[in-house]
């Protein structure tokens, strides 16, 4: 869930206790407990610490006898939903200190990549961020390309598809010199065959994902920045 999302319902939920007199009686509460644990668990993670004390929480008391006023009662709930509405002030700070993290600048990226993947980025889906990039970047280019066919007719994909995209005698390649043109063609068979070949056919998890995911989208996005750049008149006569 997006810091923005989490902390807009959390506000809710807060000012929700105080409206329905949660801290007066039961009714509601089960509902208003169960909705503000799924928030904290979404935005914060199973294991936050956050989360268990919230878990902890008692809204009734734990010794009583048939002389126990009923304001008693009253006053453990009010008890556990005024510690439980201090936790989501807690809950609020952290995710605001999330929210002010460096954001990733969407102007950085190519726009059409970028539009593709934005919701991915923000819901930190980072695994499916580096396969979607893969993806988009190889049919962005083929279509670029005029998709470009072997001697069977058939789409060219991978490695196939930028080395002949960027080969030597393309209308596509990049660089103006020998040596940039190579290095510009083994940057796309690389992408095809080092990130391409695996990311889309699998979501990698693994502990960098988020570097990770952007390392993949920042060189997607170099290929494509390159070809708008030298070629930027024949691409849009391709794409109409």
């Amino acid at each position: 869930m997006r810091s923005a999302v989490a902390i807009t319902e959390l506000e809710k939920l807060k000012k929700e206790a105080v409206e329905a007199d949660y801290f007066g009686h039961k009714t509601g509460l089960d509902s208003w407990k169960a909705r503000t644990r799924a928030v904290f668990v979404r935005a914060l993670g199973a294991d936050n610490n956050l989360v268990e004390r919230f878990d902890k929480l008692r809204y009734s008391l734990g010794m009583f006898t048939d002389r126990t006023p009923s304001s008693a009662f009253q006053e453990a709930t009010r008890r556990g939903v005024r510690k439980a509405c201090e936790l989501i002030e807690a809950a609020l700070w952290e995710l605001g200190l999330a929210s002010g993290e460096e954001s990733v600048d969407e102007h950085a990226w190519d726009p059409d990549l970028w539009k593709h993947v934005k919701g991915l980025v923000e819901d930190e889906e980072w695994g499916k961020v580096a396969s979607q990039t893969a993806i988009f970047v190889e049919s962005h280019i083929r279509t670029w390309a005029g998709n470009p066919q072997d001697r069977s007719g058939n789409n060219l994909v991978g490695k196939q598809l930028y080395s002949d995209v960027f080969g030597d005698t393309s209308d596509y390649r990049l660089g103006r010199q020998a040596s940039e043109r190579e290095g510009w063609r083994a940057l796309g068979v690389g992408f095809a065959q080092a990130l391409g070949n695996v990311d889309r056919h699998r979501i990698q998890t693994r502990d960098d994902a988020k570097r990770y995911a952007l390392g993949v989208l920042g060189l997607g996005s170099l290929l494509l920045t390159q070809l708008r750049y030298e070629h930027g008149d024949i691409l849009q006569k391709a794409a109409e």
